[in-house]
């Protein structure tokens, strides 16, 4: 099995530059994207809510892929592209978490934003620092904490939305933020912080995914494109929780940053995809 592992490797290196020029023009149409919703959320029709739904779901897995790609600084994994994605994410969860504050919601998620924004105010400054094992380990705490606040938010705007495009919005957006946050508690682990606890959570964080995988697989709105693109994660899947079962030597540590970035980018797909469904 490591022979089949270790044949990927020159793929996987392949494809890592047009993937990093992918991301930067993805920051770029996503900011323009959240400009374009901005001007019809008000409305609170049902596409403008599922893409605040989106949005602040995306919130959940830049706090994790924020942690990760300092991990990765730190452990010279792909440093460059990690140096790029520290700088990105956090830009735009300050953009999102702007644009999400201006929207005319309701008191209960404008009170969860600003803790959302309190903990932001700790946690940028600390991915922003030099990298070293300590502050890995403080932020790592600090990533909990606004995952935690993030999630509220979008179990708020869910609840207001009380659709099925909503939930599966959200489910499908959180595949995102688990495939950052496995990649994330990898690299803590492999960096030798959290021990015990850190493997645990991992074991936690693929069974979630695993479930939720199924929950979207069987789900009877899906179209065509949306079934196709959900096999193939489900192929992925299987590849990254073999990844994650190796041990956490560097090229191990290649082979789960690359494939997280696999689940990331289909999972975001397929996201949009069911998002796209408010507007049918």
């Amino acid at each position: 099995m490591n022979e089949c592992v270790f044949s990927a490797m020159p793929q996987l290196k392949s494809l890592n530059r047009s993937r990093d020029t992918l991301h930067r023009c993805a920051l770029s149409l996503l900011l323009i994207m959240l400009w374009v919703v901005d001007m019809s959320i008000a409305h609170a029709d049902d596409p403008a809510l599922a893409a605040a739904v989106n949005i602040a779901g995306r919130q959940r897995m830049l706090s994790q892929r924020i942690v990760k790609a300092y991990c990765e600084l730190g452990l010279g994994v792909y440093p460059e592209r990690a140096a790029s994605q520290l700088k990105d994410s956090v830009a735009l969860f300050d953009e999102q978490l702007a644009f999400l504050r201006r929207q005319d919601f309701d008191a209960d998620t404008q009170t969860v934003l600003g803790q959302v924004a309190a903990v932001w105010s700790e946690f940028k400054p600390a991915a922003l620092g030099s990298v070293s094992r300590d502050g890995a380990d403080r932020l790592q705490a600090l990533s909990d904490n606004l995952l935690d606040a993030s999630e509220r938010v979008v179990g708020l705007l869910e609840a207001s939305e009380s659709s099925r495009v909503a939930y599966l919005v959200n489910l499908s957006g959180r595949q995102r933020m688990l495939s950052q946050r496995l990649a994330k508690l990898y690299m803590l682990y492999s960096w030798g912080l959290g021990g015990r606890e850190v493997r645990d959570q991992i074991t936690i964080a693929k069974e979630e995914f695993g479930n939720a995988l199924k929950t979207l697989a069987n789900e009877p709105r899906n179209t065509l494109d949306i079934r196709r693109e959900l096999d193939a994660v489900t192929v992925q899947w299987t590849w990254f929780e073999l990844a994650l079962d190796l041990k956490a030597t560097d090229s191990y540590r290649l082979i789960v940053s690359d494939a997280s970035e696999w689940i990331l980018d289909n999972m975001d797909a397929i996201t949009h995809r069911y998002e796209d469904l408010s507007e049918g």
